[in-house]
């Protein structure tokens, strides 16, 4: 009967000992982890987290990001081609200025982006500027009105009385109106995409605030 009893004590001990071994151990400093909080590959691991795994930054947030550079892009090259017109506008003034010539010229064709004229220049030669006059205002078909020209370059023509001043005043509105729309929209982007729009971060670095 003690033999039993002793090879009983044995097996318990035995059991204990299987049961021990299957538990998994912590290593010190290793948190534990719950399989119901585990993520999948490329999962966010919370709704606001600015990246995906490794800190890499999801195709949605690369997408917004992309988006808020184009429009970034497009306004600053609305900005570059609104100083080379005002460039463009006050050299043109300044050859006329030192050339100062007058006729009388009549309209020829009017559309948004130019207004044919034509008009007998001092050597009595027929011209038509190519680019139209300059600062047309409100010209119609047909109307006829004093022109200034280039006696050097008839080509360059404005309506008399009109300069550099009243193609400033339509810059300046363009401008305006390109900021109030790409300003909101280059925010948003910004704030969905979670990412600086110029690479001044890596981008496998969480952006903070």
């Amino acid at each position: 009967m003690a033999a039993n009893a002793e090879a009983g004590a044995g097996a318990a001990d035995a059991e204990a000992g299987r049961a021990v071994a299957a538990t998994p151990r912590e290593t010190p400093g290793e948190p534990t982890t719950d399989p119901d909080d585990a993520t999948g590959p490329g999962e966010p691991s919370g709704i606001d987290a600015p990246t995906g795994t490794g800190g890499k930054p999801t195709r949605r947030q690369r997408i917004w990001r992309g988006a808020g550079r184009g429009i970034a892009l497009l306004a600053v090259a609305i900005t570059v081609m609104m100083i080379a017109l005002a460039i463009g506008m006050r050299s043109n003034d300044a050859a006329i200025d030192d050339h100062l010539g007058t006729a009388t010229a009549t309209v020829l064709s009017v559309s948004p982006l130019r207004t044919g004229v034509e008009f007998v220049d001092a050597t009595g030669a027929t011209v038509r500027p190519q680019g139209g006059v300059l600062y047309p205002g409100l010209l119609s078909l047909g109307q006829q009105f004093v022109v200034e020209y280039s006696t050097q370059d008839p080509q360059i023509a404005r309506v008399a009385g009109r300069t550099a001043s009243v193609g400033t005043i339509m810059i300046l509105l363009t401008l305006a109106v390109t900021y109030l729309v790409a300003a909101p929209l280059i925010w948003w982007c910004r704030r969905r995409s979670r990412l600086p729009l110029l690479p001044f971060r890596r981008d496998r670095e969480p952006l903070v605030g």
